[in-house]
């Protein structure tokens, strides 16, 4: 009868000599492709103790031991010098007595191919923790021992990770607990793996259970790999930038975060702007900014999660934590979006439009829960309130525009990896270009226009309506769009996508937002305007033909600052004139008598004030005053109304921004990401809207 050695494959992990894999996760490769592969037709001797390995011999620093594995004994042998644990069976036929294969390997999960990986070992780097298993005790605190369990790690599907456990049973606690330091030993020389991390939790993102889910699972993954968490409850608003702000890096390897897409953006905000204070960098001055200290690790939690689902390609916040663990990083662009008040926010996706008046809706119909996203995007699809909105964009388009525009970035991205190495990036943040004034502007075309401006100059005006404006650095993937607003958006290119949706009819727009559930290309329309572009400018526009009665305006006071100003500039022009006339500044009187003169008056004391009898108003002045504040009031509410329908807000990453004039500027890997991207394997399905079938 033939041996089952040779009909059985045998797997084995396949690690790089340096250990820097694309994602740290072991692959699986046949050892029978291999012509150096050694398979063996005769059954194992019993309890050989020179072979780890078959053929190999066992060096004497390695440890071994005898475990019950599934039932079964196995002779079990620790290399640290191969970095892999090996164990062979020690029944005689060299086969274990029940054909279930390991079966047991796999606790509480179904069998699957990844499980004859593990047949005759496993290497230690694709082990995230191991601890020891006891079962508890009245009269001890700790409880007995049992054995150890190995955790790793395998792939659910292209994207989402999962623990395995291994579990070896052995009564010995002296054994297990010297394994047990071992191993970890072993998995903590690991450089880029964190050994403490900052969490920050939202216990009401999404289905309100992040507390429970944090305790249950996510805290004892982070146990099982010897990492240290210090949890903080977010209480506030401003809690995360207040807690950020007094924060010591040094203590900490990593930034995480648990909730939704609010959580995430308040984080990166308040990480971005301490690395910008601490680095003493003012946008004021167009400084270059700086890269944030530690990495960002995010644990999805939310009900959209759009940052998640761009660098991870998966919602799934036991793949967040794994990505934390294993210390995966993705360098990842930011926006850095400044206000006329010289206020600096970061972010990664922004929209203003339509996109705006969905996330209005959306905070308006919160108590629908689930069903409230197509609540809103019926609402905003309305006749009534879908309109295109009159904006004028200054940018500076990429230079190059690279090949292949259509590839979507994936694991190993060849455009982000080439972007890294060439980073010429000029900084171009200083203000060449003055400020327009859109009133001298004619309104009667509503196609958009673009303004050249000089040839020094880099900027470029469009001006015109639009139905939404978006700025994306990554491509926004949720559950409604899997493959993101924006599909052709790569993570690390240096470039953030503006996309113009001009004004067209409302069933054209309609089939625009259905081609983000499937694998056309929504972009793919004559009224669809895409730029690769480095910085951005946004101002709104008001037409020339909206009257309305500026109560606060004073004639007089107008007519004084405009002789003011004529004074001042007829004063300016003497003077230039006298320069030009004078041989030299020597013949010039520059001394300032008006300086003496006020001098001179300070020193005066006030004259008093003299009051006079006051004035009482009669009832039909008081009368007229009280209708003239209810009229303003009228004025002022329906200002408001046509602002409304003139003006919509900014959608920054699913947080609203109700300042209009907003600068962005895209800066090229800042921010370092616990993620791996989505794998170049991933199967697309499309989604059927049902609020726009």
């Amino acid at each position: 009868m033939e041996s089952s050695h040779t009909k059985d494959r045998v797997y084995s992990f396949n690690d790089d000599d340096n250990g820097d894999d694309v994602d740290d996760i072991p692959t699986l490769i046949d050892d029978l492709s291999k012509p150096t592969t050694s398979v063996v037709s005769k059954p194992i001797p019993v309890r050989k103790e020179t072979i780890c390995k078959i053929g190999e011999e066992v060096n004497k620093s390695d440890a071994k031991a005898v475990f019950t594995i599934d039932g079964e004994g196995f002779d079990v042998i620790l290399s640290e010098d191969k970095g892999k644990i090996f164990w062979s069976p020690m029944s005689a036929s060299g086969r274990k007595k029940s054909g279930r294969k390991l079966s047991g390997l796999l606790r509480g999960r179904r069998p699957s191919l990844a499980e004859k990986s593990v047949e005759d070992g496993i290497a230690l780097s694709s082990l995230f923790g191991v601890h020891i298993k006891r079962r508890p005790l009245a009269n001890t605190e700790s409880g007995l021992c049992q054995g150890i369990v190995l955790s790793m790690i395998e792939r659910k599907n292209e994207n989402s990770l999962r623990e395995k456990t291994i579990f070896m049973e052995h009564p010995s606690e002296e054994l297990c607990t010297s394994w047990e330091e071992r191993i970890m030993t072993y998995i903590k020389s690991f450089h880029r793996r964190p050994q403490t991390v900052k969490l920050f939790l939202q216990p009401y993102a999404g289905s309100k259970n992040g507390r429970t889910l944090f305790q249950r699972t996510i805290y004892p993954l982070f146990q099982h790999a010897g990492i240290s968490v210090d949890a903080s409850e977010i209480a506030h608003n401003e809690y995360v930038k207040q807690a950020l702000a007094h924060l010591n890096f040094d203590d900490y390897d990593c930034i995480a975060c648990m909730g939704g897409d609010g959580t995430v953006s308040q984080v990166v905000d308040a990480l971005m702007n301490r690395s910008q204070k601490e680095k003493g960098v003012d946008f004021k001055t167009g400084a270059s900014a700086a890269a944030a200290p530690l990495p960002l690790g995010i644990i999805p939690t939310g009900r959209i999660n759009h940052v998640a689902f761009s660098l991870m390609g998966v919602a799934d916040p036991i793949t967040g934590v794994l990505h934390i663990i294993y210390g995966n990083y993705q360098p990842v662009d930011v926006c850095s979006i400044i206000t006329p008040e010289k206020v600096c926010h970061w972010g990664f996706n922004c929209q203003y439009g339509f996109a705006g008046q969905v996330l209005t809706y959306l905070k308006r119909y919160k108590a629908l829960g689930s069903k409230r996203i197509d609540a809103s995007l019926i609402k905003a699809l309305t006749k009534a309130k879908l309109r295109a909105y009159e904006c004028e964009i200054e940018y500076i388009p990429v230079e190059n525009q690279r090949k292949g525009e259509q590839i979507p970035c994936t694991t190993g991205c060849e455009i982000c990896l080439e972007a890294s190495r060439n980073d010429t990036i000029t900084d171009l943040s200083t203000d060449i270009v003055q400020e327009l004034d859109p009133l001298n502007q004619s309104f009667a075309s509503n196609t958009s226009s673009v303004i050249d401006l000089p040839q020094d100059s880099p900027w470029k005006i469009v001006k015109g309506k639009y139905m939404n404006v978006g700025l994306f650095a990554i491509p926004g993937r949720t559950e409604m769009t899997p493959q993101g607003f924006s599909k052709y958006t790569h993570l690390s290119d240096g470039t953030v996508d503006l996309i113009l949706v001009k004004e067209t009819e409302r069933k054209e727009f309609v089939r625009h937002l259905k081609r983000h559930s499937n694998s056309k290309n929504q972009n793919d329309f004559p009224f669809i305007e895409v730029i690769k572009a480095k910085e951005v400018r946004f101002r709104p526009r008001y037409p020339t033909g909206w009257n309305y009665n500026d109560h606060d305006f004073s004639e007089i006071r107008y007519q004084m600052e405009r002789e003011g100003s004529k004074i001042q500039n007829h004063e300016s022009m003497e003077v230039i004139n006298d320069l030009e006339k004078a041989n030299s500044i020597s013949t010039l009187d520059i001394s300032d008598d008006e300086e003496d003169d006020d001098s001179d008056n300070e020193d005066k004391e006030p004259k008093p004030q003299m009051l006079g009898p006051q004035y009482r108003r009669t009832f039909t002045e008081i009368e007229v005053e009280r209708r003239r504040k209810i009229a303003r009031k009228k004025e002022e509410k329906q200002k408001a109304r046509e602002e409304s329908k003139m003006l919509s807000i900014w959608n920054i990453d699913h947080q609203q921004v109700k300042t209009l004039e907003l600068d962005f500027k895209v800066h090229h890997g800042l921010l370092a990401v616990c993620a791996c991207g989505v794998s170049p394997h991933a199967e697309y399905e499309d989604v059927r809207a049902t609020c726009l079938s």
